[in-house]
């Protein structure tokens, strides 16, 4: 923490105080206080997860690039002595969003939906929690969400014997029928891990995007999961459809996109959420 400390007084940022505060599971997380500022400081091990924080920086450069969202400023991020990584960000203090901030909020979503790509993917793999996303560019949907997302993920529960041989040949069996479950649509700028925990609430009420792991996906990704875990206004959903719509029968095949969240879920926590894989899977035993 010195040496961190000491990285952070280049900056000239006059820092005085530093206190730690909850800030999930994954990184070890702090408020920064100088005489006329405040900054959010996250930190984690440089070894285990390499370049954690730097692409995470790129993803909410992305994001505030787009001029939708309030997102907060990147201050530094960086490495001390290959050990440790950090990621200053200014801090946000926070409020509490009205139905008007939740309806601006579905309307955002919509729009950075409307941002499109020729393929699927991203410039480079990036992180959803302390998972590595595979991003490597498909022509297809179904191609990447096979691919890239469920077949990688359901290979490492079976490795930690979480999944068993039946329900990894079930997940190839999904996999195969990918092509007859999602509409056809162009790929989407999406967050890529929107759930309740990475969006944030400010003073004003303005709800804005955190920890995203985006890519070019299929924009159902990002409603299913807001759905997943709770914590979203109705009113969220129905603005974002007054802009951009959902296809028919949403609902039916919105189980499948969740399932890679659930995996994602299921490989840092078991428990709870492998019920709610094997129930999608069960879908596609013989």
């Amino acid at each position: 923490m010195n040496e961190i400390l000491e990285r952070l007084k280049s900056l000239n940022l006059d820092i005085e105080n530093i206190f730690p505060v909850k800030g999930g599971d994954i990184n070890d997380s702090y408020r920064v206080e100088s005489y006329k500022n405040k900054y959010f400081l996250k930190l984690n091990t440089a070894q285990n997860f390499p370049q954690l924080f730097e692409k995470e920086a790129k993803g909410l450069q992305t994001i505030s690039e787009t001029e939708l969202f309030s997102t907060p400023k990147i201050i530094k991020h960086g490495i001390t002595n290959n050990d440790f990584q950090y990621l200053l960000l200014e801090w946000l203090d926070r409020g509490e969003p009205t139905l008007d901030n939740w309806e601006k909020f579905g309307h955002q979503v919509a729009q950075l939906h409307q941002i499109t790509n020729d393929n699927f993917g991203w410039e480079e793999d990036n992180y959803i929690a302390i998972i590595i996303q595979p991003n490597q560019y498909k022509s297809t949907w179904e191609e990447f969400y096979a691919e890239s997302r469920i077949l990688p993920m359901v290979k490492l529960l079976v490795d930690k014997n979480v999944l068993n041989s039946k329900e990894r040949k079930a997940a190839e069996r999904l996999c195969l029928d990918l092509i007859n479950i999602f509409p056809k649509e162009k790929p989407a700028l999406i967050h890529g891990d929107l759930w309740n925990g990475n969006i944030f609430p400010k003073m004003n009420g303005e709800i804005t995007p955190i920890d995203p792991a985006v890519y070019y996906g299929h924009r159902e990704m990002d409603i299913a999961m807001a759905d997943l875990f709770g914590g979203f206004d109705e009113s969220f959903f129905n603005a974002y459809n007054e802009i951009n719509p959902l296809q028919d029968n949403f609902e039916e095949r919105k189980p499948i996109a969740q399932l890679f969240p659930l995996l994602v879920h299921a490989f840092l926590y078991e428990g709870y959420y492998i019920k709610d894989v094997q129930t999608i899977l069960k879908k596609f035993y013989f």
